[in-house]
């Protein structure tokens, strides 16, 4: 087994916070309103720094498009389903 090395978590910290704008969710709402706390968001960028497709992920994101959900490779696309409850 390969093991595949984690990408840079700066980097995937603001692919988070770019998702989240994509999708319609307010990280920082979500923060206030006790519905995300900090393991929760170190969770999601620890998920997204093991992600398959960071190239498609950054591309995408690159025009900031308003998007219904996250693409189906998204390892967060759950947790920003349920962040918007969807």
């Amino acid at each position: 087994m390969e093991i595949k090395p984690l990408g840079d978590a700066r980097a995937h910290y603001w692919k988070v916070v770019k998702m989240a704008d994509a999708v319609g969710v307010s990280l920082v709402k979500a923060w206030d309103d006790g519905r995300l706390r900090s393991g929760d968001h170190a969770a999601m960028i620890d998920r997204c720094r093991g992600c398959s497709a960071p190239g498609a992920c950054g591309r995408l994101l690159e025009g900031r498009p308003a998007l219904d959900a996250a693409p189906k490779y998204c390892e967060n696309k759950d947790v920003f389903a349920q962040l918007s409850g969807g």
